[in-house]
Order: C-alpha cells, then structure tokens, then sequence
C-alpha cells in the first residue's frame, strides 16, 4: 500500500512519498525525540480506536521544513500512544531537506518556499 502526506495552504501543496522514505529507512540515522515537543507542532486527525495498537518502537518520520519548523508525516498515531502512556520520547527518523526533498512529490521549489514561509 502506498503511503504519502500532505500538507497545504493558500500557496500550495506540498506531497511526500512516505513509502520510498520508509523504503529507505536503512540510509536515515534514528534519534530519540521529545513526545511533548513534537505533539505541540502536530496536531492529531486521525482513528483514535487505532492509537493503541500500533507499535511505538517503530520511528517516526519527521521533516525538517526549514531551519525552526518540523513536521511529523509518519507516526501520528504512534505518537498519541506515547503521550497517552506518558513516554517522554519516541525514535524518530529526523530529514534534513536535503534528505527528504527527493520524496516530495511533483516538487516545485518556489511552492514548497510559499507553503513553508506561511506554514
């Protein structure tokens, strides 16, 4: 199953192919991220009956959008079983843009710039 996230504003979308990164996963260093820092910066949308069944050892994916914003487009549901269990942190896979650029799907620079700026 092909996996990708989304996110958008008035100046466009931006589309990251989630499957090719976790493809991938073996070329991306895994790090310990705070629950509570990424839960202030992504908001939750999705199943909550799924929440505690997912695996949380499992690293979650975040992109780094520019120099002070990050967003987390793999592991929502993950993350709302650490902070609903009262884990402090979770691994995570953290991409540089560099790293995660080439996952952006029809990537348009000066879109992904307006999208980022009014994020």
């Amino acid at each position: 199953m092909e996996q990708k996230y989304q996110i958008g504003n008035e100046y466009g979308n931006i589309m990251w192919d989630v499957s090719k990164i976790l493809h991938d996963k073996d070329h991306f260093k895994i790090v310990m991220c705070d629950v509570n820092d990424l839960s202030q910066n992504n908001t939750f949308n999705g199943n909550g009956c799924h929440i505690m069944s997912t695996d949380i050892s499992q690293p979650v994916i975040v992109v780094q959008l520019s120099n002070d914003k990050y967003k987390l487009i793999d592991g929502n549901h993950r993350l709302q079983k650490a902070l609903r269990l009262g884990i402090k942190e979770v691994p995570a896979y953290i991409l540089s843009f560099e790293e995660h650029a080439k996952y952006i799907i029809d990537f348009d620079e000066q879109i992904y710039h307006d999208v980022v700026h009014h994020w």
